[in-house]
């Protein structure tokens, strides 16, 4: 199971080392609702964080945009996807995956017109990692950007079963059939019902009634490569893949080689030390600066 523990102890003794932002901005683009963390000085990189499974960007994502908007010029987009947070939708569905990977047009098109100047970089954690590949291999035409970072990425059950660690209890119970009958109508019947269960502990829940517990068969196809490694490969701008060292979901060896295996030279892989599938997101400052630096040359 996810340690949800350690998660919340460095969450808690970051929140109260790092200096409190004075550049942060709120708004509602269409029905979705992002936050900004823009630097002290001139924006060269922004960068549009997605989060993982069932959470929102209120679940130690501001951490992230604290310490990067800190330290390097990045403005930080926090984005609650549809069906999460404070973004419209009912939760945990959509009309479709397409309405998912739509949104993500919304999003870059209101930076790209805001930061003119700026490269433009996603980051999707754990299943927004997974969206995030979908977007960029099965929506068309999806935008242009400089890069897309996938951190600790859920590639969900049509990757290799020997990526994922055997535990008791899956923190994802998928429903099949609703998922067959979805398949067999191409897409028409069963979207709305529910496809997946997120087996939060009850104490998070109790914390975080805000989480979301079950996802409809819709929203989880627009969160879930159908064919990870052939998708990976079809990606033709720079990837940097970082993997959580103590990941509780993923065999990280094997997801490493997996990434490297692939055959696409625009993928790199990198292993960030001592962390695990959530506090991962806290160890992120000097890869991304070195990221940064790596893309803005080839630029």
């Amino acid at each position: 199971m996810i340690d949800f523990t350690r998660f919340v102890e460095r969450y808690e003794q970051l929140t109260a080392l790092l200096p409190s932002p004075e550049k942060i901005g709120e708004s509602q683009i269409g029905e979705l609702y992002i936050r900004l963390y823009a630097p002290q000085t001139a924006v060269d990189e922004v960068l549009i964080v997605y989060h993982g499974g069932g959470v929102n960007s209120d679940a130690g994502n501001d951490i992230l945009a604290r310490q990067l908007s800190d330290a390097l010029p990045v403005c930080v987009c926090l984005v609650d996807i549809r069906g999460h947070g404070r973004s419209a939708g009912c939760r945990g569905d959509a009309s479709g995956p397409d309405q998912i990977w739509q949104d993500v047009d919304v999003v870059i098109d209101y930076l790209r017109s805001s930061f003119t100047d700026a490269r433009i970089h996603l980051l999707g954690h754990s299943s927004g990692g997974g969206m995030l590949i979908n977007y960029f291999t099965r929506h068309a035409p999806s935008r242009k950007v400089t890069s897309l970072i996938l951190l600790a990425p859920a590639l969900g059950p049509f990757s290799p079963p020997a990526l994922n660690r055997k535990v008791l209890v899956p923190f994802a119970s998928v429903n099949r059939s609703a998922f067959i009958i979805n398949a067999l109508s191409a897409g028409f019947l069963g979207g709305h019902r529910t496809g997946v269960k997120l087996n939060f502990p009850r104490e998070v829940i109790n914390s975080r009634p805000d989480f979301v517990q079950e996802y409809s068969v819709n929203m989880a196809n627009a969160l879930t490569p159908r064919n990870p490694a052939r998708q990976l490969k079809a990606l033709s701008f720079p990837v940097l893949v970082l993997l959580a060292e103590n990941d509780e979901l993923f065999e990280v060896s094997r997801m490493d080689d997996f990434f490297r295996r692939c055959g696409n030279p625009n993928i790199s892989s990198r292993i960030v030390k001592n962390s695990t599938h959530l506090d991962c997101i806290f160890e992120l400052t000097d890869r991304l600066r070195e990221h940064f630096t790596g893309t803005a040359s080839r630029v």
